[in-house]
């Protein structure tokens, strides 16, 4: 499916655009909050040629002996980080010898810890973020669709079996053939 940006429309207004698409395509419909915090995380690291070069887990770690204020930034960074990875680019987690789950467990339990220590509203909308990590990812994968597949079918296989992600397994059912319909069954036993 091709995907047309307006031309001469923000940046804002095309990645509002690519995740209504998304979310349509998808087949869910996320709340205001929900999609400008996804809009803006997309804006904010669309050009970081930084993304997965570091040891997410290590921050993630050091961000402990942080500031709260502090602590609260570098988490919410790894949050965002690692759903960008799973969703956008998983391939890149492959090539670190990790699976795009090991960035929804990590991503998830930043959001999580980011919204047991912060004030009640901003606390409310992490706490959603941890819940609804794997949603998010799939729209991130559905966007992601729009030019190539998210996954390699093992790793789509491997994230459906650790999430229960729709896209995954949309992505592993689609293909149709006995590999893969064998495949799913045997997970579907475990």
């Amino acid at each position: 499916m091709s995907k047309q940006f307006i031309l001469g429309s923000s940046e804002l207004s095309q990645w509002h655009t690519l995740v209504r698409e998304a979310e349509q395509d998808y087949g869910c419909q996320l709340d205001e909050a929900m999609q400008s915090y996804l809009v803006f995380t997309l804006m904010r690291f669309a050009k970081n040629r930084q993304l997965n070069t570091k040891a997410l887990a290590v921050d993630y770690l050091t961000s402990h002996q942080l500031t709260e204020t502090l602590r609260n930034e570098q988490l919410r960074d790894i949050g965002d980080q690692c759903l960008l990875v799973s969703g956008l680019y998983p391939q890149s987690a492959e090539k670190r010898l990790v699976s795009a789950g090991y960035y929804v467990d990590l991503g998830r339990s930043a959001y999580f810890h980011i919204s047991t220590v912060t004030q009640k509203g901003i606390a409310e909308l992490y706490r959603q973020l941890a819940e609804r990590f794997v949603l998010l990812m799939d729209l991130l994968q559905t966007i992601r669709q729009y030019s190539s597949p998210a996954l390699q079918p093992i790793a789509a296989l491997e994230l459906w079996h650790q999430t229960r992600s729709r896209a995954a397994y949309k992505q592993i059912s689609e293909k149709g053939t006995p590999v893969y319909e064998s495949l799913l069954q045997d997970h579907k036993k475990h």
